[in-house]
């Protein structure tokens, strides 16, 4: 990574100027080579905001076009390109339509609005203009099951808005994010695999922002914007949430899903509670006692039974 980068790097990771001080500290350079530097990114149309006595700061303009000019400086270890499209039928599927063209690890489709986003069980998905609706293509070489997958991209995201943002969301088992209850963001892993093949994994993502949302989703939904009382800026959110789910699919490739468990479980609402679990044509309720190391719930039941939740619907009832 050149010194320019890794500038833009740090610049786009604050939220507040940096100063040059500061800059050539971590650096390792003189405050001489900062201020060439700075002079070399604003030349090339970064948009540098330079104050004296404060230092530095990366101007980001909520302009999802613009985000290929901050995606290339992220320092993950996926390295991530931006398809970026003003409205798409869905971003899932034209990601698929790349991943099977052998479009690269790291690839992401973005839009400003979809006309018909899907969640789990083919759910639609409102994604008006404001939110960040996006997948991102991803080519491990194995994957011991998409749960634990669903978990480590849900981790990314709500780590990422946290950061980003301050808010104090939560995860919902085993794919929502949730703001005082309420949904905030939701997330859709689908791939091709095979017994020993993983061909692509497309992980969708969607997260209301800014976005206004239909009268008959205001209980049940919410938005980051109105959980903070203001407008807030997509991008930085939007490099946060990369950057960590960077750092949570990293830990899978590792083998190091018990720590990407202990993370979801740090972040869980869903834990300690009484549930109502819908799957297939069975009904069962009873206390969410556990995250079990291959992503599944454990639920204990009134009778006492045990029993190991893959998939289905889960209502919270209250707490325990």
């Amino acid at each position: 990574m050149s010194i320019e980068d890794k500038v833009i790097e740090i610049l786009s990771s604050s939220q507040n100027y940096v100063s040059g001080t500061n800059l050539a500290s971590m650096l390792g350079v003189s405050r001489a080579t900062v201020n060439r530097v700075i002079k070399k990114l604003i030349a090339k149309g970064y948009p540098v905001d330079v104050q004296p006595r404060l230092g530095y700061r990366l101007v980001m303009i909520d302009d999802l076009s613009s985000l290929s000019l901050y995606v290339k400086n992220l320092n993950t270890n996926v390295k991530y390109s931006v398809h970026y499209l003003p409205a798409c039928s869905s971003t899932q599927d034209i990601a698929e339509s790349l991943a099977i063209e052998g479009a690269s690890e790291g690839t992401v489709v973005i839009a400003e609005r979809m006309e018909r986003g899907r969640g789990r069980l083919r759910r639609s998905w409102s994604a008006s203009e404001g939110g960040l609706w996006f997948s991102v293509i991803l080519r491990p070489p194995f994957v011991k099951n998409l749960q634990l997958v669903t978990l480590a991209i849900g981790v990314g995201v709500a780590s990422g808005i946290r950061k980003s943002t301050g808010l104090d969301v939560k995860l919902k088992w085993p794919n929502d994010v949730l703001y005082n209850g309420k949904k905030v963001g939701g997330i859709l892993v689908e791939g091709k695999l095979e017994a020993d093949k993983v061909h692509y994994i497309i992980a969708g993502i969607g997260v209301n922002v800014n976005n206004t949302l239909p009268p008959e989703l205001t209980e049940l939904a919410t938005t980051l914007s109105s959980a903070a009382g203001k407008k807030l800026n997509r991008i930085p959110i939007f490099l946060s949430i990369l950057r960590e789910l960077d750092a949570q699919y990293s830990l899978l490739l590792k083998g190091e899903e018990k720590n990407v468990v202990k993370e979801w479980k740090k972040l869980s609402c869903t834990l300690n509670k009484m549930v109502e679990v819908i799957m297939d044509n069975e009904k069962i309720v009873g206390l969410a006692v556990d995250l079990l190391p291959d992503g599944a719930l454990l639920v204990k039941t009134g009778e006492g039974e045990f029993r190991k939740i893959y998939s289905g619907d889960i209502t919270h009832l209250r707490e325990a």
